[in-house]
């Protein structure tokens, strides 16, 4: 058999492996895209619980601030009280 021979029997076979060969790289390709996209989804979710949790942060200590000083003026109206006795 001559190189042309080998080459006529063999070419389907080539092909196929060189199909399956872009496949596989391709799948890697798509397979590091969505990992990316992902990582950037969790970073995301992330900055947004951080942001949530200064929000209720800011929240709970306005709220603080309200009830001393709430508790200051019924502080301050029971001493005024009890002097008047």
């Amino acid at each position: 058999m001559t190189v042309i021979e080998w080459f006529k029997a063999l070419w389907p076979v080539a092909a196929v492996l060189t199909a399956f060969g872009v496949r596989m790289e391709v799948g890697q390709a798509l397979n590091r895209q969505r990992l990316r996209a992902i990582e950037k989804d969790i970073e995301n979710a992330e900055r947004a619980n951080e942001k949530a949790i200064e929000g209720l942060h800011a929240r709970l200590s306005r709220h603080e601030n309200e009830t001393n000083r709430y508790l200051s003026e019924i502080r301050n109206d029971i001493k005024t009280l009890l002097s008047r006795n």
